[in-house]
């Protein structure tokens, strides 16, 4: 007898209109009541949906945070157990603040002023930990001295008492990585983009004439320092994308981005997305006890934007990752690669790293050690499904973006979201050595959806995946389909 295995499909089951054109970033569920929380950066609204009925998903209320101006709501995670939600709010230059609220109300339950740019908000599976990655990645300048600024990231440890109360917190700084074994430092050309207001005027301006010569030319134009390094603008970008560049690892430029705790809550990982890092924190002694340098994937890709697609070309990319999520009850961590720096094209070398892996990387969470990655394998799916971003072949390709973990009959198996494909890709963990991209469902629609959020939820034994969608205010719900196992008697 001859059996092959499983198949399995992503189908879309339904969507949720929010009414508002984008802004529906981060999406989270509560198993328990088959409840989700989605919040919407544009507005600074947070919506109740009720998914236990996958195929309509419905909204049961709106809850306005009432944000000071300057501030944005950039995450929420809602409680596995209690009718609380977490969100955090950056506050620009002042330090941001975590918020727990009433699921059912709405109503400020307890707050806690946290780090610079909190980004992301996860709880432990018990509920009695919350964690906030504060990216800090906002720049001032000083006209007088022509000096950038930026706050250090950190990272925040919250604890909870059986009511979601907080009892206390810290904040943990960020070590100096400049000279640390694993971690890259580019010596020519890579820059992080950043939004800064470099004349002072509260705007961030497209265009600008930074040199005051009276045109505005597609040139760089060095505009002050950080650090003991140029800073650049480009005439034609304007303050929305001044190139900083990546020259060390001080703490000024260490970013924490996302968070994945271990089930037993004793430790968890963090991704450095612009350092290609992540860092390990203890929870039981509430420390930084590790950085895991992640290096480079080396596959073949379609790497140039040149009128056909054909995944050939050599491609050497620092992974970068954005989501991060544990699986095989966390003897691995599992990052989605998508790319977050700039390559200065006038100093890049041919065979010098690039930004992004485009790919889904397995990792020992003991050492840090890399078991396996995708390779090519969601750039040439999301291209088999015509979903292939082609004008992105340059730059990051489809960009993996976040990602949940979950088992299929007793298999791990992790989501990406594919932000740039407009897409979501389910990938089979049984090898951790050689993970498998099994299955693609597209996000409906021919406008840019840039799926941000993921979630997964179970209905009736049925699994179901959610993709918050921050470019056309939407929330798309997937049914996860096993396709029968063809069986042969011989």
């Amino acid at each position: 007898m001859t059996v092959t295995p499983d198949r399995w499909s992503i189908e879309p089951v339904s969507r949720y209109d929010s009414g508002h054109e984008k802004g529906t970033e981060i999406i989270s569920v509560q198993q328990s009541t088959l409840r989700a929380v989605l919040s919407n950066f544009e507005t600074g609204e947070v919506d109740l949906l009720d998914v236990s009925q996958p195929q309509h998903l419905q909204r049961k209320a709106r809850f306005a945070l009432d944000l000071c101006k300057g501030e944005e709501l950039t995450s929420v995670a809602f409680h596995p157990s209690l009718d609380l939600f977490a969100a955090v709010i950056d506050a620009g230059n002042k330090p941001g603040r975590l918020e727990i609220r009433s699921a059912s109300t709405g109503l400020l339950i307890d707050r806690v002023i946290v780090g610079f740019g909190p980004d992301a908000v996860v709880f432990s599976t018990d509920g009695g930990l919350a964690m906030i990655a504060n990216e800090g990645e906002d720049f001032l300048f000083e006209p007088s001295t022509k000096q950038f600024f930026t706050p250090e990231g950190s990272i925040s440890i919250v604890r909870l008492n059986k009511s979601g109360h907080i009892i206390r917190h810290k904040n943990l700084e960020l070590a100096n990585m400049t000279f640390h074994e694993g971690f890259v430092v580019t010596q020519g050309g890579r820059f992080m983009e950043r939004e800064i207001d470099w004349n002072g005027d509260g705007l961030i301006s497209k265009k600008m004439d930074f040199d005051g010569n009276g045109v505005i030319e597609k040139k760089k134009v060095i505009l002050g320092h950080f650090e003991g390094h140029d800073i650049f603008g480009t005439e034609t970008d304007g303050e929305r994308k001044i190139l900083i560049p990546i020259k060390t690892h001080s703490p000024a430029l260490l970013e924490p981005e996302y968070i994945a705790i271990s089930p037993d809550a004793s430790k968890a990982y963090v991704t450095l997305q612009e350092d290609d890092a992540v860092a390990v924190v203890d929870l039981i002694n509430e420390q930084v006890i590790s950085y895991y340098g992640l290096g480079a994937a080396r596959h073949k890709a379609d790497a140039r934007y040149e009128g056909w697609v054909k995944f050939d070309q050599s491609m050497t990319g620092l992974r970068e990752p954005d989501g991060i999520t544990t699986v095989a009850n966390g003897r691995y961590f599992v990052t989605a690669d998508e790319g977050d720096t700039d390559i200065d094209s006038s100093v890049a070398s041919d065979g010098q790293a690039i930004s992004g892996g485009r790919t889904v990387s397995v990792f020992d969470a003991a050492t840090g050690t890399l078991l396996g990655d995708t390779g090519n394998q969601l750039d040439e799916i999301a291209f088999a499904n015509k979903v292939y971003p082609e004008r992105r072949s340059g730059k990051k390709g489809s960009e993996p973006e976040m990602l949940v973990a979950f088992d299929l009959d007793g298999i791990p198996f992790v989501a990406v979201g594919m932000e740039r494909a407009g897409a979501v890709e389910l990938i089979s963990m049984a090898d951790p050595f050689h993970p498998k991209v099994i299955a693609l469902g597209k996000i409906a629609g021919d406008e840019d959806k840039s799926p941000e959020g993921i979630a997964h939820f179970v209905v009736d034994g049925e699994h179901y995946l959610l993709t918050a969608n921050e470019m056309n205010g939407t929330v798309e719900c997937f049914k996860i389909i096993r396709k029968n196992a063809a069986t042969s008697i011989q």
